[in-house]
């Protein structure tokens, strides 16, 4: 049984697209955009969208990054100068495009896998930075080496804020761009400049510690925010989704195509069980015994459906069971199995006896909305209870028939099953 189908990660559909030939550099990619402790689908995706999030930044360090070129070939009028800033410029607009391309992507679509290039267009970017401010140091001249290591500075608080979410792949940026300066500036023959180059190393290791605790409140924020959601829309006892989640499943399974042919699988089956003599097991064993007992039913009803089909509790020993595209018979065969699931002794307390009752409703045969189904699948299973308990019985409209009749005695011999007329 799937109740909810979980995401998988961008690094495994993003390495789905890519094919094989790329298998190891996408490998490496997704490495980088991993955290130290692998996490929920969900939780991962979030972390990677939050780069996306952070467009200002972005823009900031592209001008900053371009103001240090345009500065270095003002002051040295040297070709690398002058080339640096024709990289930057085409470079840093292809980022700020690419991103933005990214943000209205993730907007559309919060679930969609990453797009890359903005993470190769950003490493791309650090490099040529980085290379620039090495030769900025070799140059020589003092108000561009002062200029250069600001800049840097800069740019590696970007850094450590924006890739929060991803923490390796804002090491290796931190690095590229601090490293090389550090040993530019140790190599230079500028009287003391070494000193700069002993502190930085320093510095990196600050600034790596300080995006290493901005990846642990980002990702406690993220699992408090995960754990809330599960908590307003799952009973905290079974993990099913509760009424909340259930009217939103609802929703969403009534959307869509609706079936031309009214013999065919119905767009959506609803089951309403309710279990017999638990009332008894609570009175008798302790609540205790009934939390377990409910445990261990929510399972057996997740076992007895297909991956398709959502199990809900929406309530006490109340749950509803939501089957798409379903045909009657095979609706049957499901409420069947779960009659005798539900009825099979309990190995922590053989004496605790429960059965199940189930009414089934369909659409669009009976009713279109979810309280039209749901009010169809309820008065369905309380006559299921009035006929005997442990069986369940098909509402059918107000236009098939006007009575009860045996009409569902097909899906006979055990359990017990019949038709409600609406």
């Amino acid at each position: 049984m799937a109740t909810m189908v979980p995401q998988r990660s961008t690094a495994s559909t993003s390495a789905e697209r890519t094919g094989q030939p790329w298998a190891p550099l996408q490998a490496c990619v997704d490495w980088l955009l991993a955290g130290p402790r692998p996490q929920p689908d969900d939780i991962h995706n979030e972390l990677l969208q939050q780069r996306t999030n952070k467009t200002r930044t972005l823009v900031v360090a592209v001008a900053a990054s371009l103001l240090i070129a345009s500065l270095s070939a003002a002051l040295t009028g040297a070709p690398w100068a002058y080339a640096w800033v024709l990289a930057e410029i085409v470079l840093g607009s292809t980022r700020i495009c690419l991103m933005m391309k990214a943000l209205a992507r993730a907007k559309r679509d919060r679930r969609a896998p990453v797009n890359v290039a903005p993470i190769w267009a950003g490493l791309a970017s650090v490099v040529l930075i980085s290379a620039g401010c090495y030769q900025c140091v070799a140059s020589g001249v003092m108000p561009l080496i002062l200029m250069a290591g600001i800049g840097l500075a800069n740019l590696v608080g970007g850094i450590a804020s924006r890739n929060a979410g991803t923490p390796r792949y804002g090491i290796l940026l931190i690095c590229i761009l601090t490293l090389p300066f550090a040993a530019a500036t140790i190599l230079s023959p500028v009287p003391f400049l070494f000193i700069i180059g002993l502190q930085t190393p320093v510095y990196t290791a600050g600034m790596i510690f300080l995006l290493l605790e901005n990846h642990k409140i980002l990702l406690d924020l993220h699992h408090s925010e995960r754990n809330n959601r599960l908590m307003a829309h799952h009973d905290l006892l079974t993990g099913l989704p509760n009424r909340a989640l259930n009217q939103k499943l609802f929703a969403e399974m009534l959307d869509g195509p609706w079936p031309d042919a009214a013999s065919g699988p119905s767009k959506l089956t609803v089951f309403c069980v309710d279990l017999d003599g638990f009332k008894g097991v609570n009175d008798r064993f302790g609540h205790a015994t009934g939390d377990a007992v409910l445990v261990t039913v929510a399972k057996r009803l997740c076992a007895s459906v297909r991956d398709a089909d959502v199990v809900c509790r929406i309530g006490g020993d109340e749950f509803v069971i939501l089957l798409p595209d379903i045909t009657d018979g095979e609706a049957a065969a499901v409420a069947r199995r779960i009659i005798a699931r539900v009825a099979e002794p309990f190995e922590f307390e053989p004496a605790a006896q429960v059965g199940a009752s189930i009414g089934l409703a369909s659409a669009p045969r009976d009713g279109v909305t979810a309280d039209e189904l749901l009010s169809a699948a309820d008065r369905a299973m309380y006559e299921a209870k009035r006929r005997g308990k442990g069986a369940f019985v098909i509402h059918r409209g107000a236009a098939d028939a006007a009575t009860l009749v045996p009409d569902a005695a097909a899906f006979l011999p055990a359990p017990r099953a019949t038709a409600l007329a609406g």
